[in-house]
């Protein structure tokens, strides 16, 4: 899949997911937080095949649902066994943390536990695949990706308990 972004002076940020089997996805995100998605056949084409048209809040819902935060299918066995050794969760970053006020690369997250934060709940906001600038606040919840042992450790980091 080839992904292609363009700002839109005025207007926002409009990216193209040329997909595998020649579809063309089109969404455009505007400053307002409109997001509108166009459904192409072909790239070649004039008029999308269907458009859906998503409110800010909207938007951020769907994206959490693709981020796989409330469902993760089982594909195939090689899926399943990383399923019984990988976990997902969202883990709360209490006040006393020495991970609040940090950026993610400063924290060091990784080095420390072993686990890898995927995308961080701020409030109504859902930030995700988050850039290792994000600073981290207190009452963020973290979505990360690790083994039981790594997120455990996450888990006291993010309680003060380190």
């Amino acid at each position: 899949m080839q992904i292609k972004s363009v700002e839109l002076p005025g207007i926002g940020k409009k990216y193209s997911l040329d997909m595998a089997d020649g579809h063309t996805i089109v969404i455009i995100i505007h400053h307002t937080g409109r997001r509108e998605l166009y459904f192409m056949d072909d790239i070649d084409d004039d008029e999308p095949a269907f458009t859906v048209e998503l409110n800010d809040e909207a938007a951020r819902k769907v994206g959490t649902i693709l981020l796989g935060a409330d469902y993760q299918p089982v594909v195939d066995e090689r899926v399943e066994i990383m399923q019984k050794n990988i976990l997902v969760e969202w883990i709360k970053l209490h006040g006393k943390s020495q991970l609040v006020n940090k950026n993610i690369k400063d924290a060091r997250i990784r080095t420390l536990t072993g686990a890898t934060i995927i995308g961080i709940q701020r409030g109504a906001e859902i930030i995700g695949s988050p850039d290792i600038n994000v600073v981290l606040l207190a009452g963020d919840i973290l979505m990360s990706i690790g083994k039981k042992d790594q997120i455990k450790k996450l888990e006291a980091l993010c309680k003060g308990e380190e």
